[in-house]
């Protein structure tokens, strides 16, 4: 692998091992928080980690940077990508509380829904039901997400497929595309380059697109609507509150929406349930 493709947190991993004591300690304490490194000046740097500042220029260039700046630039792009780890702030050990938490999921939720459009959203509703085929996807963290919409969804929505099953590939499916089509697509960051390929694929095809992102995720590409949810929360890991609470509104919306079709479809999936006993 080119050393230019590498992340941060690999370069120094890597080099662990191989290091002298005084350089070994640099790279602990660069591990133990590596989100920090941005706010630290080498000078900074140097008293936290207890090196010299010359320590951490042959650290930093034996990294493969050639300077501390360059290596700071890089952390704060891996950080937007959305790392767990460069995300980690020693400086709030609090924020794990239950209040915290019931305080980001109220906020997360406000500021989501006050940039909804209702009638949008009632368009999507439309266009699903309406459709000859209903595509869903998602990749990495975004796959649950997919996979929970169509379960929910199935009850009345029965032409629906979670694209690609395990062993296939998304080529397998663009050729079955159509303009009586709607795709969902949940492209929250850490999502994949394929995410907006397969947004832009289905447009082409004249797919009609929900894309369900957050405000971190800069381009999902072209789709017909773009929700976007309040995510971030200043901690490790992004809050999905809101992703889940736009998902269960637009399920209950296809419920109610379906008509004596749907029902008629959700009374015989409770007949199917006391045939195999899953009630």
């Amino acid at each position: 692998m080119k050393r230019d493709t590498e992340s941060f947190i690999t370069r120094v991993s890597d080099a662990l091992e191989n290091l002298p004591p005084t350089e070994r300690r640099l790279a602990e304490f660069m591990l133990s928080f590596p989100g920090e490194l941005p706010s630290y000046t080498a000078s900074e740097l140097a008293v936290a980690a207890r090196v010299s500042k010359p320590t951490i220029s042959r650290f930093i260039q034996r990294l493969g940077y050639e300077n501390y700046a360059e290596a700071r630039r890089q952390v704060r792009i891996e950080q937007k990508h959305g790392s767990p780890l460069l995300l980690l702030d020693p400086r709030q050990e609090r924020s794990g509380t239950l209040q915290a938490h019931l305080e980001l999921g109220l906020t997360s939720l406000s500021e989501t829904y006050g940039a909804l459009d209702e009638p949008t959203l009632e368009r999507v509703v439309q266009s699903i039901l309406k459709s000859r085929h209903v595509w869903l996807a998602g990749f990495r963290g975004n796959y649950p997400f997919a996979a929970y919409f169509r379960w929910q969804m199935l009850r009345v929505v029965a032409n629906s497929t979670l694209i690609p099953a395990a062993g296939e590939t998304l080529g397998e499916y663009i050729p079955g595309f159509s303009p009586e089509d709607t795709m969902i697509i949940f492209a929250l960051r850490r999502t994949t380059k394929a995410s907006e390929t397969l947004v832009r694929a289905a447009v082409r095809a004249g797919v009609k697109v929900l894309c369900i992102t957050d405000e971190m995720t800069e381009n999902p590409g072209p789709a017909t609507w773009i929700v976007s949810c309040k995510t971030r929360t200043g901690g490790p890991l992004d809050n999905h509150v809101a992703v889940m609470s736009i998902t269960h509104f637009l399920a209950t919306r296809l419920i109610e929406c379906s008509g004596q079709t749907g029902r008629r479809r959700m009374a015989a999936i409770e007949v199917a349930h006391t045939l195999f006993d899953e009630l």
